[in-house]
């Protein structure tokens, strides 16, 4: 095996992706909370909203990360047993991480030090679409590596897993309320209504990014019906349906799977396709719902 092989087969361990993509995602998310929402005295969604909020009654910057840590320890048995313990188990990596770089960046942020700082004296809703924009790419990333920013995000994962509701729905609804509280602490209609375009600008970036638990349909057009099914049937959950073909160029007879599967799995079903059948055909799309008998399955 090359060199090259080895860096390729490294970068294709989901493992590995999933924990550069938490770390990358809340290196972000918190940069974007103290540096670009601090900035322009908006307020965060789920829990990191509440705890600005508090941090501001009682003018102590430093029991945002103190409340961060603290709300998270319950919800990260909820995570445990409503998502996956490997979602668990990333998102409070993720939570002490954001605990330890937002400390940091509100000391950086204390002793006048902002990458934005010339954007203060600025239209405000240039802060507010920045911050959304960053906002919603933080917890895209890290939400589409299998983990999650903490807070409320466990409890809308979870939710939407067993309702099949979409994450940003739910997620968007409850950041909605936390901005109204935000905005009665603050004394400030104005950062109220500029907070929402910013909530409107994360929710539709999270949506983009967001997609390993969307669904897709996977077509395979094969000749090993028996070997191709056993396989598949031993290594996932989902159900198979398959109806005889004819190929048109070759008269060959073929036989035609389709199933549904969440965006992170189709990942796993092409190499098996092609080890059984080197031949298949195989293509997938989008799928905007299903209905019935099917199981959304976390990532594990």
């Amino acid at each position: 095996m090359s060199q090259f092989d080895r860096i390729k087969k490294i970068f294709k361990n989901r493992t590995l992706i999933s924990v550069l993509g938490m770390i990358v995602g809340s290196v972000i998310y918190c940069f974007s909370i103290v540096f670009v929402l601090g900035l322009g005295k908006f307020y965060a969604g789920g829990l990191t909203g509440i705890s600005q909020i508090i941090a501001d009654i009682f003018d102590k910057p430093y029991l945002k990360s103190i409340c961060i840590g603290v709300f998270n320890v319950p919800l990260f048995i909820l995570g445990w047993k409503g998502v996956s313990k490997r979602f668990a188990v990333l998102t409070l990596s993720s939570v002490l991480l954001q605990m330890l770089l937002i400390y940091l960046f509100d000391i950086a942020f204390a002793h006048n030090f902002n990458p934005f700082k010339v954007l203060s004296e600025g239209d405000t809703i240039v802060l507010s679409i920045l911050g959304g924009l960053l906002c919603g790419v933080g917890c895209g990333i890290t939400l589409r590596s299998g983990s999650s920013t903490g807070g409320l995000d466990i409890v809308s994962q979870s939710f939407s897993l067993k309702t099949g509701i979409p994450f940003t729905v739910i997620s968007g609804s409850v950041d909605t309320i936390i901005i109204i509280g935000g905005a009665i602490v603050g004394g400030s209609i104005a950062v109220g209504v500029y907070t929402i375009i910013r909530l409107i600008i994360q929710v539709l970036t999270l949506d983009k990014i967001h997609t390993i638990y969307k669904f897709q349909k996977i077509t395979i057009v094969t000749t090993k019906k028996d070997e191709l099914k056993e396989e598949l049937f031993k290594d996932f959950r989902h159900g198979v349906t398959m109806y005889p073909a004819i190929g048109g160029y070759t008269g060959e007879q073929k036989w035609i799977f389709e199933t549904i599967v969440m965006t992170y799995e189709v990942q796993d079903y092409y190499p098996i396709i092609k080890r059984i059948d080197p031949h298949a055909f195989v293509s997938y799309i989008a799928v905007k719902g299903v209905l019935g008998n099917y199981k959304k399955n976390a990532i594990s």
